[in-house]
């Protein structure tokens, strides 16, 4: 809100997984966002578990050893069908996808400026 307040485009990037499914908690943002003039457009980035695996590795964080470690005990707490509770565009991010992500990204971005 801080940046929506001195005029700066913004883009949450992070899970925001429970606020985004529950419909009260993005109602709340879409109007306080409104209040100041600005429209939320949600934005759900797809992944398969394969893809998912493909990326961890590939990032090499420490933080992402654990789940290397016990793939199959975390992708028992993902739930690859979850969606936003309210309308939204997906970005599909599963390797081998027809549309690159950059692509994508760029059809985002045309359809908030629609």
């Amino acid at each position: 809100m801080a940046n929506i307040k001195c005029g700066i485009s913004t883009v949450l990037t992070a899970p925001f997984i429970s606020e985004m499914t529950d419909p009260a908690w993005m109602q709340r943002l879409a109007n306080r966002a409104g209040s100041m003039g600005v429209d939320v457009f949600p934005v759900w980035v797809r992944c398969d578990e394969e893809s998912m695996r493909e990326y961890i590795g590939f990032r090499s964080a420490a933080r992402d050893a654990w789940k290397l470690q016990r793939w199959e005990e975390y992708m028992a707490t993902i739930d690859l069908e979850l969606r936003p509770a309210v309308p939204h565009l997906v970005v599909d991010n599963r390797l081998g996808t027809a549309v690159t992500l950059a692509d994508q990204a760029r059809q985002a971005m045309g359809a908030m400026n629609a």
